[in-house]
């Protein structure tokens, strides 16, 4: 109910500015060539859109469906209110996914950081992919953790099917859950594998027997291009978050790999260092920082009339949740941290949190090549709140773990020592 109340006020009174410019433009020109040509084309006003893979078609088809549902002077306001469904539903499997590995009180404390995250809660308001993949995501984590239940498998699979189809860079959601099912059920990991990688691989099919006007590789030579930056400033800071475009060499950068490696290859060269601590530094902790690269505070485009802004209650969880930031990612981190290594040795480290921390790790460094956001890091943002919740109480339980090994320890052979 916090959840939803949050979301339906922000999105029933904010008014986003200009909201189809940039990508939102693109995903909007994609779902109107479906509908009108029957191509999935980012060309915009051709009679004859040729076919491209310039963008993941997950999202895109979304719009298109609420565009074949509304008509062109409805699919705006349906597809917005079908966001906040989305994210308000996200609330509560992160809530489900917890308690799968943690008592009530910890689960509640996960649901409450995602119902009231500013980041989610304005996500529903723009036409972008990040709303719909992060409940794709949850789903995905709720579902394949799921023991004893083939429906919920099921639907794992199919998430964490459709989940690279909607963000590319979350290909290695299948290979995680392969990894951490392997030992226990070889068939079921396999079988896991090659259903979950087939969307993708028809995907990939169509791109390598269609002939098309713009690739994904395009987009994805521009994004490592333009993250490069150290800092995210080339010369002058009032180019901060957009450094490419005072960059003379930023053209020629974009246009290939081997441009990539010739232009950026010299300047790494002449300071390694620096560049050393960008990437295996400074772009992890950014994208777990609160403030957009590319935004205003939480928002990714400009926004007028915010009840962030002039409605009290809104205001008192904003704040709320931006003096807690840092202790809270501070805990994630820990999560992750026992979940991958003390925990396992503590009855802690479960396969799937194991694979939930591994999620969590991966899903950062998919994005330290590009542009260092916390915009794209959204997705596993209600994941990084389950981790963050869930610190103390695996904290606890290794302490306890610890401590009755060494009563045992102390107990001595001949002496049976408390279970």
């Amino acid at each position: 109910m916090v959840a939803a109340a949050l979301r339906i006020a922000f999105v029933a009174t904010a008014t986003v500015q200009s909201p189809l410019r940039a990508d939102a433009g693109e995903y909007a020109s994609y779902a109107r060539n479906l509908i009108e040509h029957g191509v999935y084309s980012l060309a915009q006003e051709q009679e004859q859109p040729p076919p491209d893979s310039f963008r993941s078609p997950g999202f895109p088809l979304f719009v298109a469906a609420c565009r074949l549902v509304a008509g062109e002077g409805g699919w705006y306001a349906v597809l917005r209110w079908l966001q906040v469904g989305l994210s308000t539903l996200t609330v509560l499997l992160a809530y489900r996914l917890a308690r799968r590995m943690l008592p009530f009180s910890a689960s509640v404390v996960a649901a409450a950081l995602v119902a009231c995250s500013p980041h989610l809660v304005v996500s529903p308001a723009f036409v972008l992919t990040e709303c719909l993949t992060a409940f794709v995501v949850t789903l995905a984590l709720w579902a394949a953790t799921a023991e004893g239940s083939r429906w919920r498998t099921g639907v794992g699979v199919l998430a964490l099917g459709f989940a690279p189809l909607c963000n590319g860079t979350l290909v290695f959601l299948p290979l995680v859950f392969f990894v951490a099912r392997w030992r226990r059920d070889r068939l079921c990991a396999v079988g896991l594998l090659v259903v979950a990688m087939l969307p993708l691989a028809l995907w990939h099919a169509r791109n390598q027997t269609t002939e098309l006007a713009r690739r994904g590789s395009e987009r994805a030579i521009a994004s490592i291009s333009h993250g490069s930056y150290p800092g995210m400033v080339f010369a002058d800071e009032r180019y901060f978050g957009f450094p490419y475009r005072e960059d003379p060499a930023q053209p020629e950068m974009a246009a290939s790999w081997s441009n990539l490696f010739e232009v950026l290859g010299p300047r790494i060269a002449a300071d390694p260092m620096r560049y050393a601590v960008w990437y295996a530094l400074q772009k992890p902790v950014w994208l777990w920082s609160w403030p957009l690269v590319q935004g205003r505070d939480v928002c990714v485009y400009p926004v007028a009339d915010s009840p962030y802004e002039r409605q009290a209650v809104m205001a008192f969880t904003h704040r709320l949740m931006r003096w807690g930031h840092a202790p809270v990612m501070l805990l994630a981190a820990v999560g992750v941290l026992l979940g991958l290594g003390a925990g396992a040795r503590s009855g802690v480290g479960h396969w799937r949190v194991r694979a939930l921390a591994a999620t969590a790790v991966l899903g950062t460094l998919a994005y330290v090549p590009v542009i260092p956001d916390p915009r794209y890091l959204q997705p596993i943002r209600p994941l990084l709140f389950v981790l963050a919740a869930a610190a103390i109480p695996w904290s606890l339980a290794l302490l306890r773990s610890r401590h009755r090994a060494a009563s045992d320890a102390c107990a001595g052979p001949g002496v049976i020592a408390p279970s």
